[in-house]
């Protein structure tokens, strides 16, 4: 994983069973959630977490490896690798499900203050159903 990498939200869950927050960053070859633990969920209240224009960071080659581990619910999604996504809003979250080419899936919630939704819409267009 390496290149310029956009920070969508302070604010991403991998499902309804995880409660601590994550950031959730969009590179030009991947999705990558890193999860941060229960001070930053604490302090990230009701978003936003983020604002426009969205942070970005330079992500040095063999992060990959390093994020993956560091706790487990942490994810490194190849988009060449994606067969489908569905991108829906929530009153309390939005939320991302991809299917991925080698049959397992994936599932990102997120505060609906960030804007991560509207940088996925786009982003992910050509998966979307």
């Amino acid at each position: 994983m390496d290149g310029r990498a956009r920070l969508l939200t302070l604010g991403c869950t991998t499902g309804w069973g995880d409660w601590i927050h994550g950031e959730l960053w969009l590179l030009p070859s991947s999705l990558v959630r890193r999860r941060l633990g229960f001070t930053a969920t604490v302090a990230n209240g009701k978003g936003p977490t983020v604002v426009v224009p969205l942070p970005e960071a330079d992500v040095a080659p063999g992060a990959t490896e390093q994020i993956l581990a560091e706790h487990r619910t942490n994810k490194v999604i190849p988009l060449a690798g994606i067969a489908s996504a569905h991108l829906r809003r929530g009153i309390t979250a939005d939320r991302l499900t991809l299917r991925m080419q080698d049959g397992s899936q994936h599932k990102l919630l997120w505060l609906p203050t960030d804007p991560a939704y509207a940088v996925l819409a786009q982003e992910l267009a050509p998966w979307l159903r």
